[in-house]
């Protein structure tokens, strides 16, 4: 965008926020390498979020400012038609933040990745409320959003925001090819793939310890589509030589392991960033028995970070992580999780199949190569250059 007079003033790049989460997942430390990505540009950055956060563990200079309200609470039906009165509230307060910290002269970049329908009305609220002129929405879409039963509202919101704003100022984002393809057919917008940028994990080489237990660490919180009841399963079974096997995963797990099967270490629940990255390269293989359906073409964070640091991981078939790993000629680590003897058989094989290690590390040298802060903020360059 050339204004003028003058010469080009950097764009602000404002990451809007409307559920942390608890913490949990990677969001902050995603928006906190957004965060570094514009700053490498010389663009203005600051996140916007809810007033009054859970999370303690943020950086100093977010602004809460939004409206306290998760719309993405599990309820009944007339329940849910009730939030439509907190996501008007929510896009008020967004409005609000706009209105009093947008400057005439310079371009602001509304940046929205992780969200519903409901949130998505809060910003078109918001956007019916500021002048559009220097205004751009990006959204990144990290869901099949074109498979939900609201994907029609979607949809509507899209048109609604296309007529707010001007011409190319409208961008939608993804960093999955998979999705990318589907949600761009169903959409029918042109969709930029981006870098996940929070892959700054470098693991030092593990010296061999000779005779010891194979770590295979489950990251995160327990959750079905992550697999929860597959791993429930899995170390409720008796199998031979599950003492070479420990499963790490989170307290709030809750997982009862067989007396002679696969050992289980439990860890806490919330982990900083320094310690998650310490338990990813202590570990040596990433559990990730992740169900077809939530991950059939959405990307892993941890899969990802997995490869960056040079670990192995077990995937599900059917899923973007499994098609990664088939391009580098992986398939021995697409497994099937219903035998739990398979499993841990698998899992001590693996470990000692140098080729494996071989292959995983041309992996990881792409990985770098794509997924890094600088290649981030050349795409967001790119973006912000074709307005």
């Amino acid at each position: 965008m050339t204004p003028t007079n003058g010469p080009p003033r950097s764009p602000k790049f404002v990451s809007l926020i409307p559920n942390l989460m608890g913490g949990e997942g990677h969001i902050i430390p995603y928006h906190e390498a957004v965060s570094q990505a514009a700053k490498k540009l010389g663009w203005q950055y600051e996140a916007i979020m809810p007033a009054h956060p859970s999370n303690q563990n943020l950086p100093l200079d977010w602004n809460g400012c939004l409206l306290d309200t998760d719309l993405e609470e599990e309820g009944n039906g007339i329940e849910k038609i009730g939030r439509i009165k907190d996501a008007f509230l929510l896009g008020l307060s967004i409005a609000q933040y706009f209105r009093n910290h947008s400057q005439s002269d310079q371009s602001t970049i509304i940046f929205l990745e992780r969200f519903i329908h409901l949130q998505l009305f809060s910003l078109t609220v918001a956007l019916f409320l500021i002048p559009h002129k220097n205004i751009q929405v990006w959204l990144l879409y990290r869901r099949d959003a074109h498979h939900d039963k609201t994907r029609s509202i979607y949809k509507f919101l899209h048109q609604i925001i296309h007529q707010l704003l001007p011409k190319n100022q409208f961008k939608f984002l993804t960093d999955s090819e998979l999705l990318a393809n589907s949600l761009s057919d169903y959409f029918q917008e042109k969709i930029t793939v981006m870098p996940i940028p929070h892959t700054d994990i470098s693991c030092p080489e593990k010296a061999s310890k000779g005779e010891t237990k194979i770590f295979c660490w489950w990251p995160g919180s327990p959750r079905l589509e992550k697999g929860w009841d597959i791993l429930r399963l899995i170390t409720q079974e008796a199998v031979k030589e599950g003492e070479k096997v420990c499963f790490i995963v989170t307290e709030n797990a809750d997982l009862t392991p067989h007396p002679e099967g696969i050992k289980v270490k439990a860890i806490k629940n919330n982990l900083t960033r320094e310690e998650y990255s310490e338990w990813l390269c202590l570990s040596d293989i990433i559990l990730l028995p992740y169900h077809t359906d939530a991950y059939k073409e959405r990307t892993s964070g941890i899969f990802t970070e997995c490869i960056i640091a040079g670990k192995i991981p077990l995937v599900t078939p059917n899923t973007w992580m499994a098609q990664e790993l088939k391009n580098y000629q992986l398939e021995d680590l697409i497994i099937d999780w219903d035998n739990a003897q398979k499993v841990c058989d698998r899992i001590i094989s693996l470990m000692a199949n140098p080729s494996i290690h071989t292959q995983i590390m041309i992996m990881q040298k792409d990985f770098k190569q794509f997924h890094n802060l600088s290649n981030y903020a050349q795409t967001m360059q790119d973006i912000f250059d074709k307005t």
